[in-house]
């Protein structure tokens, strides 16, 4: 060998090694096209390497200038090079395809103006010729290729050369693997030190709120993302379920409510399929899964923050989609690799495992103090229907020994002591009985369709008499036929009735009550009106509370079991509706019912 060929392989030797050193791809690259062109004696090289859609990308260029504007980026369908190497002369592992070789539809790719080849020599270097390096890994899995252009010398390359070229191609193909390899490797340190962060703060944090905004940072970094949106949707089941917003980056996650549907959309559509959407101008990934609409109105909202390319990938457990992760690049950026998207997609797991935990940590501290509610209100109802009961019993137990140790008492006056104790229990009995069958989750409701200004005669007219007794006004206005709805005729008479026996019993004499029905929309209204006491605000809050007796002496001395409003709001409650009360002390008060409107 000459001694130009022992200073070419030292010179391939140094740059090898300074190329295992390097830790970016893209500057093992760099060096490699810079010493074909300089070790090899070319004006011009360029790596291609092979990408996962089957195209050979140009990757580097050294060299002329104009050659690297006009290949760098540039993509070759594999088919094509592969006619390319059918046509060709083979120089070992070498391809050379002379410039009469080439099919008249073939792409001449870059060609240098002015090239002073070698003319009139048989071997000169035509402008058009092709020679070709092809590198592989050490499975023999092709890579890429080098392609050189323009020897300095003017001529095709010699044999001293050609081996050159080929050692170099061999020595290429080692290092641009073994860079790949550094990089996968490094790749997967970083995605599953990510992976481990998300996985801990998962278990850890138990607020979803706050989960979501730790994993921000170790998501954005591990995915080597420019900004991150994260959303968790709202439960439709639990209106105390909030969905949790949070991002980094440039821009806002104050995103349009058309962005917000469109990614929930999407979402799903990807936990259903178990997959990572990837976005980028004019195309998505899967192929189908978003329309060229809505790639569009997604980048248009990543943009603000330097997104020009996205991925989306849905947070979930079981069959449920629990939110997103939007990670956006610019456009400049690699596109996502499969290793990132599965680590997405393993995070997104674990944030929803970690938000169905904390729902369920919440559920479960809801229904504890549920249950202690239930429990206190066990013991004190038992508590006061022990006390309701011990008073007229008392009395009735009192007046029987009277009538027993003194035969000459006022038989008359004692009966008539028991006979009214004993009505008395009979109506806390009765409401007690009727409060458990319309407070039972599991009776049906059989409905049908009740006038409701129907019942409200029907109640004027059972509590007429004893109003005009102390001068009462029953006012009505009423018109049937507007104010049907459904619902079970005797539970909403058992609402109409108490609603007008307590305005009738607070009412003063000579007072005033009014009755009135109305239709608004597709709601059905009743107003209960009085001239009576008038209730406090602070004995509103407690209105419809079983046993709540007002704290208004004057209304204590009426009777009554406290059960009478409960029992109302329930019922009225199974039909769907509400009830509302508007009073102030010695104001009177107003009682307004709502339910639906019949269907029908």
């Amino acid at each position: 060998m000459t001694s130009t060929g022992v200073q070419a392989l030292r010179g391939l030797s140094e740059l090898m090694n300074r190329a295992s050193g390097q830790e970016s791809l893209q500057d093992v690259l760099d060096l490699i096209v810079e010493g074909a062109a300089d070790v090899v004696g070319f004006r011009v090289a360029a790596v291609s390497l092979l990408q996962p859609d089957g195209d050979l990308e140009v990757v580097a260029v050294a060299g002329d200038p104009g050659a690297r504007r006009e290949l760098m980026g540039r993509r070759t369908p594999r088919g094509l090079v592969e006619a390319e190497f059918d046509i060709a002369e083979q120089w070992g592992t070498l391809r050379f395809v002379p410039a009469n070789r080439l099919p008249q539809t073939s792409d001449p790719g870059w060609v240098a103006e002015g090239w002073d080849a070698a003319t009139g020599e048989p071997d000169s270097w035509d402008p058009q010729d092709t020679l070709l390096a092809p590198f592989y890994d050490v499975a023999g899995k092709w890579l890429g290729m080098i392609s050189v252009d323009l020897p300095l010398s003017g001529k095709r390359p010699d044999e001293m050369q050609q081996g050159l070229l080929e050692v170099f191609a061999n020595q290429a193909g080692i290092a641009i693997n073994g860079a790949r390899q550094r990089l996968a490797l490094a790749e997967q340190i970083r995605l599953a030190a990510a992976v481990h962060t998300v996985s801990r703060i998962s278990q850890e944090v138990l607020d979803p709120a706050r989960a979501v905004e730790a994993v921000v940072e170790p998501v954005l970094e591990g995915l080597k993302g420019s900004a991150i949106w994260v959303r968790t949707f709202g439960h439709e089941n639990d209106p105390a379920v909030d969905s949790v917003v949070a991002h980094s980056g440039q821009g806002t996650a104050t995103a349009p409510a058309e962005v917000v549907e469109l990614v929930r959309r999407v979402a799903q559509r990807c936990w259903r399929q178990r997959t990572a959407a990837m976005v980028r101008s004019g195309a998505s990934y899967p192929e189908g899964l978003l329309t060229d609409q809505e790639v569009g109105i997604m980048l248009g909202f990543t943009a603000s923050f330097s997104g020009g390319a996205v991925m989306l990938a849905p947070i979930g457990a079981a069959s449920e989609c629990l939110g997103h992760l939007a990670i956006a690049r610019s456009a400049q950026e690699p596109e996502w690799s499969d290793a990132e998207a599965a680590a997405a997609l393993e995070m997104g797991r674990d944030i929803g495992r970690a938000i169905v935990n904390a729902r369920l940590l919440k559920l479960e501290r809801r229904l504890v103090d549920q249950f202690r509610q239930s429990d206190r209100a066990k013991t004190s109802l038992f508590a006061t229907v022990a006390h309701e009961l011990k008073n007229p019993l008392t009395s009735i137990v009192g007046h029987l020994e009277l009538l027993r140790d003194d035969p000459q008492t006022d038989s008359d006056w004692s009966l008539g002591v028991m006979e009214r104790n004993t009505r008395r229990l009979q109506s806390l009995v009765d409401d007690l009985l009727t409060l458990a069958k319309v407070s039972d989750p599991d009776r049906p409701l059989v409905s049908g369709q009740v006038d409701l200004a129907r019942l409200t005669q029907d109640a004027i007219d059972m509590f007429l008499p004893g109003a005009d007794q102390r001068g009462i006004q029953l006012t009505s206005d009423l018109v049937e036929g507007l104010a049907v709805v459904d619902g079970n005729a005797d539970e909403l008479a058992r609402v109409v009735d108490n609603l007008v026996s307590n305005a009738v019993k607070f009412s003063p004499d000579n007072g005033v009550v009014q009755l009135r029905t109305r239709r608004d929309a597709d709601t059905v209204v009743l107003l209960c009106s009085d001239s009576g006491l008038g209730i406090s605000k602070e004995d509103q809050g407690s209105l419809f509370t079983e046993f709540f007796r007002s704290t208004n002496p004057a209304a204590l001395e009426v009777p009554g079991t406290g059960l009478g409003l409960s029992i109302v709001a329930r019922i009225i409650a199974r039909h769907g509706g509400t009830i509302s009360v508007e009073s102030e002390l010695g104001s009177g008060t107003t009682f307004e019912v709502a339910l639906p409107a019949t269907t029908a």
